[in-house]
């Protein structure tokens, strides 16, 4: 285990032929590596419903997280004050259509404040599928009393996640189809009364996307279907993207063990901001099985384009072992934080909790510290997957420097994510943040 935390459980990836990674270890397996996470707040609020994604707005003053219903808890939505980013705040918590309406993803308003958007899907007869639009500031409602000014259905089978444009009033909401486009285009312009542009991208069935203002793409994850891989689209016509690149899953290997690269499921793909680089995460929740890691791919940094995106760094989560139940040590959702010369991916990474790797050299991640999202567990209600930490996301905030996690058990939680020398002694954090052996007591 002192190995793998330093980092021998990484490796690199080289695109040799086919482009497929290999294994080898750190070049700097036994230097001190940055990268330290340490908890500001943590708000559960009683009676909280079942959290999915979190989200923060772009001036880092309010939190906001989607949920499932469960048991007559029938919330879709939950806005926090961030204001104290040691006492995140309850503003107000939305339900949902019905009990068998979930939400599993939400977001602000990419140029507007007082806008949220959260994802309908259906868990039996009579749920929504498609996305609506809250109003908690921009026209008549109030961050206190919000108003849902617009339901709007998509053709497939309602949308899973959405991305925000950053710079233009328009979102793209995931609607997948195992053998159809699945990516919406939607001008919100008039937030009451969104357009939908259509359907685009590969066939298959997409379950992220997000928008890179840098490049003036959308970095795409395709987890099954008839595509399953990696996808780049342009943004010339952000209303009509076109594919220019894309790295095809189905040409790679899959798992085979823990430190070794593999492509299966993919999940989430994101960007580097200052670096042409991608970080695309694979989420492998079968059990028994391997769990997904984080790839690292050169598309523009080297030899790698947006036409061309290869692997170049990998690595699994710092505790990652052979998955027995359902998600357990799989990844999630990440986001990148650049400190002080120092370049840092944060995941929420479920039974792994909030935990952080050092991606300053991309052909080398090491794995860092990590927090396990399981403080007052014993204020959290009893409900699927059992027990905690199950961190579903982690968020970093450049207005405030901070990141935003949510727990699906354990409600939500602000963190100190810097460039700091690791501490423990294995660089895994100090006494008291990650109690392995008290979660694998608790249930794999």
């Amino acid at each position: 285990m002192f190995l793998k935390r330093l980092g021998i459980a990484t490796a690199a990836a080289t695109a040799v032929g086919t482009g497929t990674a290999t294994a080898s270890p750190p070049v700097h397996a036994n230097a001190r590596t940055r990268g330290r996470i340490d908890k500001l707040g943590q708000a559960i609020p009683e009676d909280a419903p079942r959290y999915t994604y979190g989200h923060v707005r772009k001036d880092g003053l309010y939190g906001a997280v989607s949920s499932f219903p469960r048991g007559g808890n029938d919330y879709g939505s939950t806005l926090y004050d961030l204001e104290d980013l040691e006492n995140p705040t309850e503003v107000h918590r939305l339900e949902t259509a019905n009990e068998v309406t979930r939400s599993n993803n939400i977001k602000f308003d990419g140029t507007r404040d007082g806008l949220y958007y959260r994802t309908q899907e259906a868990d039996g007869d009579g749920g929504l599928t498609g996305f609506e639009v809250i109003d908690y500031g921009w026209g008549e409602g109030t961050p206190e009393e919000p108003e849902i000014i617009a339901q709007v259905d998509t053709p497939n089978t309602g949308v899973h996640t959405l991305a925000e444009h950053p710079e233009e009033p328009i979102i793209y909401a995931i609607d997948k189809a195992a053998s159809e486009p699945g990516i919406v285009p939607v001008d919100v312009s008039d937030p009451a009364n969104p357009e939908l542009a259509g359907l685009y991208g590969p066939p298959g069935y997409c379950h992220d996307c997000e928008v890179d203002p840098v490049r003036n793409v959308l970095h795409c994850a395709y987890i099954a279907g008839e595509f399953e891989g990696y996808a780049i689209l342009d943004l010339e016509d952000p209303l009509a993207p076109t594919e220019i690149g894309r790295f095809d899953y189905d040409d790679h290997p899959d798992y085979t063990e823990i430190g070794t690269p593999g492509f299966e499921d993919c999940h989430q793909a994101s960007f580097d901001p200052e670096r042409g680089l991608a970080i695309v995460g694979d989420e492998v929740c079968a059990a028994p099985a391997i769990p997904g890691g984080k790839h690292v791919f050169d598309i523009g940094w080297d030899e790698g384009s947006l036409e061309d995106p290869k692997p170049i760094g990998f690595t699994h989560a710092p505790d990652a072992r052979f998955q027995e139940n359902f998600c357990f040590w799989t990844t999630h959702f990440h986001d990148v934080v650049h400190a002080d010369g120092e370049v840092l991916l944060v995941d929420g990474g479920y039974r792994q909790g909030t935990w952080v790797a050092n991606v300053t050299d991309p052909t080398n991640p090491v794995p860092t510290e990590r927090y396990a999202t399981d403080d007052r567990l014993d204020e959290a209600e009893d409900h699927s997957p059992g027990t905690p930490p199950y961190c579903w996301s982690a968020v970093y905030n450049e207005a405030r420097d901070f990141v935003f996690a949510s727990d699906t058990l354990t409600g939500a939680y602000t963190f100190d994510v810097s460039a700091l020398p690791a501490r423990g002694e294995d660089g895994g954090g100090p006494d008291g943040h990650y109690d392995l052996e008290a979660i694998l007591e608790r249930g794999e």
